[in-house]
């Protein structure tokens, strides 16, 4: 009888995590993966290579109810053991007023709930699993949980609390032979990156007279990322690489702009700033 490695993946309705999920059937995994919505999980295993080893299960990271029964789910296939775990539910709701000041508590919030408390969620219903079968936990980070970039504070802060936890988990669970990696991805081509492009300063706001200057930063920081972005498919490959290793790397990184971002963050702070500073600077003067 064949016994074929599973893996549950968590936000596998667009982007990276449907992009995983199709990758992972491919080279013959069976998957799990969560979806929000009915329709989403018809066209996901629909779109598999091999739809059989494809299941679809509708999921919310911010509910308790949704989770625990996933787990039982995930249980039930697997019969108790599961392989690895892809945590990628995530949001970037960086939309309306983007600065420290102006954003609202809420916007913050509700990333909170989902890049943050909503991972942890999952993660923990399933860790019973994992630690049976002596699994790997991959998790979906970002290179902005090391470098914070101007206007997405929120989102590197989720993302920031999340890397914080997982590396207590990681030396946590090291003796139950559980393996963590936290995949910082920089400018990744996905309907979720998109989602940003309503973000902004109000000409309105504490700063009028750095309106058009930092206006003029997003829509460069935009047109940069949009030459630099790599498409999910190099993420995909990379969670591969990293459930198939013995002794996978702990924070891969991986995206456009990866490179000279993580540089950045292992300056000391004053020269982090004075590098961010002449970033937006460059991107202004280009954009006027």
């Amino acid at each position: 009888m064949t016994t074929f490695r599973t893996i549950l993946i968590t936000g596998a309705s667009s982007g990276i995590g449907r992009t995983t999920a199709l990758h992972m059937n491919a080279a013959g995994y069976r998957v799990i993966g969560t979806v929000r919505h009915d329709a989403d999980g018809e066209a996901l295993v629909a779109d598999a290579m091999v739809p059989d080893m494809l299941t679809a299960v509708r999921c919310d990271v911010t509910d308790e109810h949704d989770v625990h029964a996933l787990a039982a789910r995930v249980g039930d296939i697997t019969g108790g053991a599961l392989d690895a775990m892809f945590s990628n539910a995530g949001i970037a709701n960086m939309q309306g007023d983007v600065t420290a000041e102006g954003c609202p508590v809420a916007t913050l919030d509700s990333m909170m709930q989902v890049n943050y408390l909503g991972a942890v969620r999952a993660i923990q219903a399933h860790l019973p699993l994992l630690r049976a079968a002596r699994g790997t936990l991959v998790i979906n980070s970002a290179l902005m949980a090391r470098t914070v970039m101007p206007f997405n504070g929120g989102y590197a802060a989720s993302k920031a609390a999340l890397e914080a936890w997982a590396d207590q988990l990681r030396r946590e669970i090291a003796p139950h032979g559980v393996r963590v990696s936290c995949i910082r991805a920089a400018a990744i081509a996905t309907p979720l990156e998109a989602k940003q492009d309503s973000s902004s300063v109000p000409e309105g706001g504490p700063y009028p007279d750095q309106h058009a200057f930092v206006e003029g930063g997003l829509v460069m920081m935009r047109k940069e990322a949009g030459k630099a972005k790599v498409q999910p498919e190099r993420v995909a490959e990379l969670v591969q690489k990293v459930v198939e290793r013995r002794r996978p790397p702990l924070k891969p990184i991986v995206g456009g702009m990866a490179r000279p971002i993580w540089l950045i963050g292992g300056l000391p702070l004053r020269a982090q700033d004075a590098a961010m500073a002449r970033v937006v600077r460059r991107m202004t003067r280009a954009g006027s």
